[in-house]
């Protein structure tokens, strides 16, 4: 089959942009480069309460994405919860995750959404067989990395193998010497473990940790490198 139209398909919250977004508008924006007739198609995602998990992931199987205006669209790559519910013949899945508070989260500090309770297990295993379901009607299916491909074979029984996307930036990235600093780059917030990076360059004497990003958490991040007397070495650039 020549696939010549694309649609990829992501979940947006409002208001909110981050790495899953990127990947989505890269991904679009690499497809016209090779020369693909490709859009982006988003729908916006609200996850409290459960049920609003269940009728969202209902709104993208009720879409129509097999033409569009007469034209025929060859295929859809899905990338996270719940877009991969869409219906298509020649359905792909790039997976960034599933929603993850039902997954590995359920129960941690991470998450307060999904708890060990009869009423949260129910949704819990009721989400896990839908996205079982969903997920396995793909012609093909991938993962972003190893640890996403790990969680879809252990909760789903799905193997996928992972295809990585490069950053960005990759093309202006240049090897050079080795600087005096790590870098952390991504949201502040606490899923992300930013707290983790701080405490350990507390317990060195000379590394330099440099935070890219900005989070609900920037300040008690801050806090803490101040506590534990790093804040001298703990530089916070918020967004580049």
């Amino acid at each position: 089959m020549d696939i010549r139209t694309v649609l990829v398909c992501a979940a947006q919250v409002p208001l909110s942009h981050g790495g899953a977004e990127i990947l989505a508008g890269e991904l679009v924006a690499q497809l016209q480069r090779r020369g693909y007739q490709a859009d982006l198609v988003r729908l916006p995602f609200k996850w409290y309460p459960h049920e609003a998990l269940f009728e969202h992931a209902a709104a993208w199987r009720l879409i129509d994405l097999s033409e569009s205006g007469g034209q025929r669209i060859d295929r859809v790559i899905a990338t996270k919860f719940p877009s991969y519910f869409v219906r298509h013949p020649e359905k792909s899945i790039w997976l960034v995750h599933q929603h993850r508070a039902a997954y590995d989260l359920c129960g941690t500090p991470f998450c307060n959404d999904f708890e060990w309770t009869e009423m949260d297990v129910a949704a819990r295993e009721r989400l896990i067989a839908l996205d079982t379901q969903m997920i396995g009607e793909a012609r093909r299916v991938y993962t972003i990395g190893a640890v996403t491909s790990r969680r879809l074979e252990r909760y789903n029984g799905i193997s996928a193998p992972p295809l990585h996307h490069p950053p960005k930036l990759a093309g202006r990235l240049r090897p050079g010497p080795q600087g005096d600093y790590v870098l952390s780059v991504g949201r502040l917030e606490t899923l992300k473990r930013v707290e983790l990076a701080v405490r350990a360059i507390a317990r060195t004497r000379h590394l330099r940790l440099v935070v890219v990003g900005e989070g609900s958490q920037r300040g008690s991040l801050e806090r803490l490198a101040e506590e534990m007397g790093a804040a001298d070495r703990v530089d916070f650039r918020g967004t580049v």
